[in-house]
């Protein structure tokens, strides 16, 4: 019996140990699979249906670390050698629809939304699956496909624009390449888009941990302009023909400015190797928003856009849910209370030992008292995810809650800083 249970141990740790190591050159080549696809349904319905595969020159992500260790988001696409059935590739990412089904609309009216997905380009036919989490965040599929990497189906065409790495500190393949395209920007002010992303880029080098992995970091800009400057403002009934779509009121949220037309925003981004896209709104209105592994957008000209920035490149790279309680916003709780949260800085406390427990000192309670005496110390706070009650952040004050502080807590600290080794090392 000892036997068996060791075999069984040995078994496990080296099927880790494979996954872990699968080489980048054996299946794949310097290129990027790109699956779009509809996300249609209701508040409590899921269905994908596929719309193109296009391929793009560039793969700009890791070639080491192939397999997502994280699992903080919503939605994993997964990519199988279809002769071994080998894992060779997974990732996890977030979508608007995903906040869309939390919110009255959902309850009452079908939708659909144009998602796209990008994996690297393989050399020999894949299983490509697409999972999403059921209410106890377990992983279920909802898509699979099996794609020959040359069928003529596969689209090669990418878009013109003129595009410029302003900051290079490297090979992509172990770098973070950070992808700036602008929105609301016409010809004559891609000046003034060159300015603002070089500007922003400075941005997030003044945060910790950002601060001490600067030179981790690589930083493009593509210059394609749109017809008229700004962007959507429907409660002013303001409307802009631009080349991104974006619009404020999302969800019907004032200050929450994004776009659904996802297929343009990739068309754009494709120009460079990239693994993050930051799309700069040329408006002077508050507003931003961001979906992890998906794509952020902010206004340039607010005078909180710095923080707004740094705020946004919280959830579009590391997965960090909000930790500020909503007042009167469009969405309901996203968050089932008798389940852990896959956001790796709020917690229902159902499982706190696979959050920040080890990160709590000696006598800190849990929940904790948010007090002048625990003010600066790791616990678990009440209020977060929108929510006032059962969802709990890790300490009193952070970037992902309010503005206040000007900094991360100590758990977004560290979970950016893993996050910026993964993609790195």
């Amino acid at each position: 019996m000892k036997k068996v249970i060791f075999t069984i141990l040995i078994s496990v740790i080296l099927s880790g140990f494979v996954r872990a190591q699968i080489n980048f050159d054996a299946y794949f080549e310097p290129a990027t699979l790109r699956i779009d696809y509809s996300h249609a349904g209701t508040s409590t319905t899921s269905n994908i249906y596929l719309e193109q595969l296009k391929k793009e020159p560039f793969w700009g992500g890791s070639r080491k670390n192939l397999i997502d260790k994280f699992e903080y988001g919503k939605y994993r696409v997964e990519v199988y050698d279809s002769a071994t059935g080998t894992l060779i590739y997974s990732k996890d990412y977030a979508t608007l629809f995903q906040e869309w089904q939390s919110t009255d609309e959902a309850k009452i009216v079908p939708r659909s939304f144009y998602e796209t997905v990008v994996v690297p380009y393989p050399k020999k036919t894949i299983k490509f699956v697409i999972e999403g989490r059921d209410k106890k965040n377990v992983f279920k599929n909802e898509f699979e496909m099996y794609i020959d990497p040359d069928s003529y189906f596969i689209n090669p065409e990418v878009a013109k624009y003129p595009y410029k790495k302003f900051i290079d500190n490297g090979d992509p393949a172990n770098k973070i390449d950070v992808v700036f395209i602008p929105e609301g920007y016409t010809k004559d002010e891609m000046d003034k888009f060159a300015a603002d992303a070089e500007k922003f880029a400075g941005f997030l080098g003044k945060y910790e941990p950002y601060s001490k992995y600067t030179s981790s970091f690589n930083f493009w800009r593509v210059d394609a302009p749109s017809e008229e400057s700004g962007t959507d403002i429907p409660g002013q009934r303001i409307y802009k023909r631009t080349i991104l779509n974006s619009s404020f009121y999302t969800f019907n949220s004032e200050r929450y400015i994004m776009t659904f037309d996802v297929k343009s925003v990739r068309d754009v981004a494709g120009e460079v190797p990239y693994d993050l896209i930051v799309i700069l709104a040329n408006s002077k209105k508050y507003g931003g928003g961001a979906v992890y592994n998906y794509y952020s957008l902010f206004t340039a000209d607010d005078p909180y856009a710095e923080l707004t920035m740094v705020h946004e490149f919280g959830h579009l790279f590391a997965g960090l849910a909000d930790e500020y309680v909503e007042v009167g916003g469009a969405t309901e709780s996203m968050y089932d209370l008798t389940v852990e949260p896959p956001d790796p800085n709020i917690t229902t406390l159902v499982n706190f030992d696979k959050k920040w427990k080890d990160m709590v000192s000696e006598g800190v309670p849990i929940p904790t008292p948010d007090n002048a005496e625990y003010r600066d110390k790791v616990g678990a706070f009440e209020g977060a995810g929108y929510v006032a009650k059962g969802v709990y952040r890790p300490q009193h004050d952070c970037i992902m809650r309010s503005f206040e502080g000007k900094k991360f807590c100590a758990v977004c600290t560290k979970v950016i800083t893993d996050m910026i080794k993964a993609y790195t090392e």
